[in-house]
């Protein structure tokens, strides 16, 4: 049986301070190394073909959860590239026309020096499509490179800016790949993560909580 296990990067202080990151080289926290360590006991033993963003925060948290592995960066699994809002928080980007422009179709429109959704879904299916034939393979990465990967492999189209996966600091996500489609196993799952690192991972802000489902799968 082949899997394609997906990982959101660890927690940073700008993940809490509501910054948006994209390209930018943002480390862990304290809290964020914690959190990837705490992946360990998922994985410990498992022979896995591991992938990782080249940002140092991908990076990282790859190292801390599967010791003794060298990860292989591409950088197709980058973040979205959000141009120039990158480093503001919500309040400051509310206050941009730009930003209300970009929200209306964050599918085919790219933001002011960055990328759009569709360019994002085109590389990361890029990506896939060129992997090898092994039984495992883990990606660390970034919430809308696997919200990407999910569309694509689920056949989901132009995913609404208001409907898309909802995925928390080192969250496990799941695909089974055997057989004519691939089977979603599990989503956002966070049950490695104790309750006080748990509390570390943000929100989202209140205007997407009323408006985003909160897709969350958990081991029993």
């Amino acid at each position: 049986m082949r899997h394609l296990t997906l990982i959101r990067h660890a927690v940073t202080d700008w993940n809490l301070e509501g910054r948006v990151q994209g390209r930018c080289d943002i480390p862990l926290s304290a809290a964020g190394e914690a959190q990837a360590v705490a992946l360990q006991g998922r994985f410990a033993g498992e022979a896995v073909l591991l992938y990782s963003s080249p940002l140092s925060r991908a990076q990282k948290t790859a190292v801390l959860a599967f010791p003794g592995h060298t990860p292989i960066l591409d950088p197709r699994l980058s973040e979205l590239d959000y141009g120039t809002f990158e480093g503001r928080t919500l309040a400051e980007r509310e206050g941009l026309p730009e930003w209300h422009a970009w929200r209306r179709d964050p599918y085919h429109q790219a933001p002011p020096g960055g990328e759009s959704y569709r360019e994002l879904c085109r590389r990361v299916a890029a990506w896939f499509g060129g992997l090898p034939d092994a039984p495992h393979v883990v990606a660390v990465t970034h919430s809308g490179t696997i919200q990407g990967l999910i569309a694509h492999l689920l056949g989901l189209t132009a995913l609404p800016w208001r409907r898309r996966f909802y995925l928390g600091q080192t969250s496990v996500t799941r695909f089974v790949l055997d057989g004519p489609e691939p089977l979603l196993e599990r989503l956002n799952d966070l049950s490695h993560l104790r309750p006080d690192l748990r509390a570390t991972r943000p929100a989202p802000p209140a205007a997407r909580r009323a408006a985003e489902p909160k897709l969350e799968v958990r081991e029993p």
